[in-house]
């Protein structure tokens, strides 16, 4: 096929970006020049290599399969280049982690310390994604795997393209101000909430969790950051549920009290069923990470 080493870096800017715009930015092309080397590249394939969704843009089936491989060849070109250059060098391979809040910050100095030890010809890039779009990005190929959350209340349903595997599971605790004595029962049903939208998977497994306690929870704030609802919980605004990992979003003026009848979430790891191998040791990477915070 006569593709270019310049249309593939393009195509892969274009891919994890998902914006012809920014990938011209980045790269310091022009816009029509983006366009350009994608409609070559196109013609080369064959077939369409990115679908519209919104103003954005997502890889199309061809797309994704091409993803992988034009890494690895642009990966493999840097390799050349550096052995021209007389330097010792065996391999290297770029690996796309994705990222949510609270697992970048708990777990991602950890996960790139171990992966420098274990496998140092490997570079991870993190990208921060919606964790209720990390599965979509896995299959799109924008990520090469993503930390995720299953809520077992909630399960993800079985999804074409798309492998996972659990590797921590915690208990949500009900949120307090620092220092707030345990909310009785009475307390936790006349309580005000902080609840995420009932239309996310966390904020109906949120709303599942409070039943579980026998309440209806007055629904008086709705938020979808955590950091933000941590915030209001710790200037006694209202009560809301979180795990010890949500936890490191959250300073001093928190406490949580764990209570198990609510319920949890699994952390799970996120890849296609057949990873490269790069991808494979960082899943692993990341397994070892979190599992020493699964409860029994």
């Amino acid at each position: 096929m006569g593709w270019t080493l310049g249309q593939l870096r393009t195509f892969v800017t274009v891919a994890e970006l998902g914006s012809m715009t920014r990938a011209a930015e980045q790269l310091g092309y022009s816009i029509g020049a983006v366009s350009q080397h994608m409609s070559a590249l196109r013609r080369a394939v064959g077939s369409e290599l990115f679908l519209r969704r919104g103003r954005g843009m997502v890889l199309a089936e061809a797309g994704r399969t091409l993803l992988p491989r034009a890494r690895s060849i642009l990966a493999a070109q840097k390799q050349a280049e550096m052995a021209m250059l007389g330097r010792d060098f065996r391999s290297e391979a770029i690996v796309t982690l994705g990222v949510f809040g609270s697992a970048s910050t708990r777990a991602l100095p950890s996960i790139v310390r171990l992966l420098g030890q274990r496998h140092p010809h490997i570079e991870v890039r993190a990208r921060e994604i919606n964790v209720e779009t990390m599965s979509a990005a896995v299959i799109d190929g924008a990520i090469d795997l993503g930390i995720g959350i299953n809520y077992p209340a909630v399960p993800l349903p079985p999804m074409r393209g798309l492998s996972w595997s659990t590797v921590a599971g915690e208990d949500f605790g009900i949120v307090v101000p620092a220092g707030a004595p345990r909310p009785s029962p009475q307390d936790l049903a006349e309580a005000d909430w902080i609840l995420p939208p009932a239309e996310e998977l966390f904020g109906r497994a949120m709303r599942l969790a409070t039943s579980a306690l026998g309440i209806a929870a007055k629904e008086t704030h709705i938020v979808t950051d955590t950091a933000v609802a941590l915030a209001l919980a710790g200037t006694g605004l209202g009560l809301t549920l979180a795990t010890p990992i949500m936890m490191s979003l959250g300073g001093p003026d928190v406490g949580l009290h764990p209570i198990a009848e609510a319920g949890g979430r699994e952390i799970i790891v996120l890849t296609s069923p057949d990873p490269a191998d790069p991808v494979a040791a960082v899943a692993e990477v990341v397994a070892e990470v979190f599992r020493p915070r699964m409860g029994p």
